[in-house]
């Protein structure tokens, strides 16, 4: 493809698939997306987003981000407590000195 020139839906399906068929052999998909970029003269990030269009229910919504960000505290908080409270029954399970 030339710079500037517009895929059609074939091409796009093509390159999609065969993002799909290397990652399926275990490529990451960034190094899937450079390797179908190569041989179809794009950008990866070209490639990259035909095959985010192309798989919506794989990709992140905003919703899905400020979701994800609220677990992750949720998450670290949970931790600390946890680490928090190990301590504790450590401690008191440990024989007093007197």
């Amino acid at each position: 493809m030339r710079k500037g020139e517009a895929a059609d839906d074939a091409v796009k399906e093509l390159a999609v698939d065969t993002a799909d068929e290397l990652i399926g052999k275990g490529i990451t998909r960034h190094q899937a997306f450079e390797t179908v970029a190569a041989n179809f003269g794009v950008h990866p990030h070209t490639i990259r987003n035909w095959w985010r269009a192309a798989h919506p229910e794989l990709t992140l919504t905003d919703a899905d981000r400020v979701t994800l960000a609220e677990l992750q505290i949720k998450l670290a908080r949970v931790t600390a407590l946890n680490q928090e409270l190990t301590a504790r029954l450590l401690r008191r399970s440990q024989p007093s000195g007197s």
